[in-house]
């Protein structure tokens, strides 16, 4: 599976994911390579914030998401979700 295709099948995940938790996907972005994926999600409310608990709430649920579809062994991957910053223009 490329890169690409791993991005195709996360980003729905991860819209819903984030959506149910009040939260916007702003950025998804994979790089690595095949037995060294790192996946960077950034997430934020529609009227901003978000803190270090929710994050950490949002990466678990993801990495939940990914290992029960069974397309990436848990193994291979790291996942980091943060937030834009304090500078974030909207």
């Amino acid at each position: 599976m490329t890169l690409e295709e791993i991005q195709h099948k996360i980003g729905p995940l991860a819209k819903n994911i984030f959506e149910a938790q009040g939260m916007d996907l702003i950025e998804l972005k994979v790089t690595g390579h095949r037995r060294d994926v790192h996946i960077q999600v950034i997430a934020d409310r529609p009227s901003g914030g978000i803190n270090v608990g929710e994050c950490v709430i949002l990466n678990k649920s993801l990495v939940a998401a990914i290992e029960q579809e069974k397309f990436l062994p848990r193994e291979i991957f790291s996942l980091e979700v943060s937030s834009p910053g304090i500078d974030r223009r909207r």
